[in-house]
């Protein structure tokens, strides 16, 4: 028996690509790497379970592809293949589904998880801290969470990091609005939700010259942390703010290692260090003339992506001194990836309901300087695709400095517009115009104060599944019930927001995303549950000395193939940063799943029979419950 490294069920698949390749090395002048890399999974209607392109050799070797695929097969002998069969220009393998299904089962050479060493950071939410978090940010946080499992799972310790945008403008209109218009700081109200009245009311000073001047003065002053009044408002409001919605993050199953605010970018001298740096080799000018007169611009023309371009700058300071956003965001990746000389001071801000410490930035020099942040291999951002364009330029001044290397990566990753049905809109009590309703979708409108809350949306979820399982189980205990409610309403958000591929639009309907048919939460949980039904009903028998002998339907040799595909398909969503191939596979197999019951008794007469059936569904329901939970879809036991 041949045993590779992290040998385990989950990697048979991969277990058994090695076994083609060894035998594939013996004669092809390829490294093991190379031919491994060319293995492929043929489509289901294909005859085989692994497949080899020959045609990649057909030069090389001076031969027919298909007769070269000939000559393999009389060649190949192996104990983990039942036999090789030529398939067009491919040479496609049959495993033997004995000793694979036996290995998948009882192999156990007890190899640890070996933890990566590369340090990521995961920064996602990144939302301005004056108001809730909205349905589209909570597609940001879905899939800012389900890539740091994904990472985790794969034996990263990733750190997740909030990136608090303290100083940009909107900000401003709350703070201008306490100062200055008699606004009361505190209430009874989730914070983050009085924020969001404060911010629309003060909206409506836009037209006024007076508020807006006010307004400028207190950004720089905040900038440039000059006025202590407005320091000691300004972090209390902020931090206060962002700790109501990471209530809301936790809620739908997300947590942050670390809050990065921008003002202490500013205040420490991250953004004048960038700067200098950008200066230093001129890449960084006073512009006298044109549409960026006064300004300073970061010089692009040297970067091939620009050489076509009309506009081969970027604004880094505008003419009233403020520092732009891309300017701002190239001082932190820097620091990301550790090419300044400058750290934050970092404070503990509280412990997470999991018992885990979140921390902070402080420019506070008594706090402490070492908890392990900073100097980075890889960087991932998620961020609305909108703000890809900037994430580019960001990339770009990294890449005038040589600071992108082979071992350093930079990954903005965008993710689609979350829009809304009309009658999402109207079952929430919204007011839309007639024309509206005629729309199929239709976006945020924030100055009409039509913005969709996360808490808002899991609240209605969470009530309209509370209701129709009330109905269903009257006599069911009401806290049960709830329980229930809660992580059925934080799947069907979680999973109909991620389920797409992350990089398209969305359109969110309030009754699709509660839908119990189709393509849904719903499948996936009624599937899970029904497993554990049919194990529960079997808890007498005796499973620890099993027949694995017995499981000779084709239905059941397709299913452990697909479990132990689960790694690769992990290893796939995080190369792709593509968190919706998890919820896809939780689908299909559910789907497969539920094929095996429609095909086959598990619960038949013959003792042996149903316990190696039974043991099946228990290793289905654990790799089903661990795909769902790197999305956070929530197991339930019982619907």
């Amino acid at each position: 028996m041949i045993f590779f490294e992290s040998y385990i069920p989950q990697k048979m698949i991969w277990i058994y690509k090695q076994y083609f390749a060894t035998e594939l090395v013996k004669h092809i002048d390829l490294p093991m790497e190379d031919i491994l890399s060319l293995i492929e999974i043929p489509p289901e209607n294909i005859s085989g379970d692994l497949a080899f392109p020959c045609f990649q050799l057909a030069k090389q070797a001076k031969k027919n592809p298909y007769l070269l695929a000939q000559e393999f097969v009389e060649k190949f002998r192996s104990p983990f293949f039942s036999r090789f069969e030529a398939i067009g220009w491919y040479l496609n393998a049959h495993i033997n589904k004995t000793t694979f299904i036996q290995e998948f089962f009882t192999v156990n050479p007890q190899v640890s998880n070996i933890k990566k060493t590369t340090k990521v950071l995961i920064e996602y939410m990144s939302a301005n801290p004056n108001k809730p978090l909205h349905i589209g940010q909570a597609r940001n946080v879905c899939v800012g969470d389900s890539i740091r499992r994904i990472y985790e799972y794969l034996g990263y310790t990733p750190t997740t990091c909030d990136y608090g945008d303290d100083s940009w403008v909107n900000i401003g209109y709350n703070i201008v609005g306490h100062l200055y218009y008699d606004i009361p700081v505190t209430t009874d109200k989730k914070f983050d939700h009085y924020c969001g009245e404060i911010y629309e009311k003060m909206r409506g000073y836009e037209e006024d010259h007076i508020f807006m001047k006010r307004l400028s003065e207190t950004l720089l002053k905040i900038e440039e942390a000059t006025d202590p009044k407005i320091n000691t408002l300004h972090q209390k409001y902020t931090q206060d703010c962002t700790q109501q919605q990471m209530v809301s993050c936790r809620r739908m199953g997300a947590y942050f290692d670390l809050v990065a605010w921008e003002t202490h970018i500013l205040h420490l001298k991250f953004f004048a260090e960038a700067m200098d740096i950008l200066k230093v080799k001129w890449y960084v000018k006073f512009a006298d003339d044109g549409d960026a007169k006064w300004c300073r611009i970061l010089d692009l023309s040297s970067i091939p992506e620009y050489t076509k371009e009309e506009k081969k700058y970027q604004i880094m300071i505008k003419s009233d001194g403020l520092a732009t956003y891309v300017a701002k965001d190239i001082a932190l990746a820097m620091w990301k990836l550790g090419y300044i000389n400058k750290d934050f001071w970092y404070e503990q801000s509280r412990e997470d309901p999991r018992g885990v410490r979140m921390y902070t930035t402080s420019t506070d020099t008594s706090k402490w300087t070492q908890q392990g942040f900073g100097q980075y291999d890889e960087a991932v951002t998620v961020i609305d695709y909108r703000q890809i364009p900037p994430q580019n330029i960001v990339a770009s001044a990294l890449k005038l400095l040589w600071h992108i290397q082979w071992e350093k990566k930079y990954l903005p990753l965008g993710y689609g517009i979350v829009f809304l049905t009309p009658q999402t809109l109207l079952n929430m009590n919204f007011t839309l115009s007639e024309e509206e309703k005629l729309e199929k979708r239709l976006p945020f409108a924030s100055r009409k104060w039509r913005t969709v809350t996360i808490d808002d949306m899991l609240d209605m979820l969470h009530t309209k599944a509370y209701t129709e399982t009330k109905e269903r189980n009257p006599e069911k205990d009401d806290s049960r019930l709830h329980k229930v409610a809660e992580a059925m309403a934080i799947s069907a958000l979680r999973f109909f927001l991620i389920r797409w591929d992350i990089s398209k639009d969305i359109v969110f309907d309030l009754d699709e995303a509660m839908d119990m048919q189709g393509e849904t939460w719903a499948y996936i949980l009624y599937t899970g549950a029904r497993i554990q039904s049919i194990i529960d009903s079997a808890w007498s028998l005796d499973t620890t000395k099993v027949d694995y002998s017995l499981l000779q339907q084709e239905e059941e040799f397709s299913l452990i193939k697909k479990i132990s595909t689960l790694d690769e398909v992990v290893q796939k969503a995080k190369e792709d940063l593509a968190p919706h191939y998890i919820a896809k596979y939780c689908f299909d197999l559910a789907q497969w799943v539920n094929s095996y019951y429609a095909h086959t008794k598990i619960l038949v007469d013959d003792s042996a029979t149903k316990i190696a059936r039974i043991v099946l569904l228990k290793k289905i329901r654990e790799t089903l419950e661990k795909w769902m939970n790197l999305i956070w879809m929530k197991f339930l036991e019982r619907m």
